[in-house]
């Protein structure tokens, strides 16, 4: 008994061509989306490292320096003895343009319009560099 050997159908040149346009179309999609998150990563680590920084200029010391530029060594150098010439100078590398906002009163009451039980304060403090940011200061 013999066998009789079928003929299957092969892959013709044009069906191996569009299969390999189609692997070459995703694997370049899905490189461009990793260099995206590449670049998204980097400015989230840069934005992290500024958010660290920005906290060198919210002290007391900062409203003195207000709509001035100045570097973080000169903002926090009379509270913290910094003997160590390289943290200076990193410290110096540092610089923000300060700007800070009148403070305003704010009344808190039960009613609209009604007698304030309290009142708070509120200003806004600007600080601009390569990443700018803004923060809030409230008090009673």
């Amino acid at each position: 008994m013999q066998k009789q050997i079928q003929n299957r159908p092969a892959f013709t040149l044009i069906e191996v061509i569009m299969a390999v346009i189609i692997v070459v179309i995703v694997v370049t999609g899905a490189m461009e989306m990793q260099g995206k998150n590449q670049d998204m990563a980097f400015y989230i680590s840069k934005r992290g490292s500024s958010e660290l920084d920005n906290s060198l200029f919210l002290t007391q010391n900062a409203y003195r320096y207000d709509k001035d530029e100045k570097d973080a060594f000169e903002l926090i150098r009379d509270e913290f003895e910094i003997k160590e010439m390289d943290s200076r100078e990193a410290l110096k590398k540092i610089v923000k343009k300060i700007n800070i906002t009148e403070e305003q009163e704010i009344p808190i009451s039960l009613e609209e319009n009604g007698p304030p039980l309290f009142m708070f304060y509120s200003s806004e403090t600007l600080l601009k560099g390569e990443y700018p940011a803004r923060y809030y200061n409230f008090r009673l």
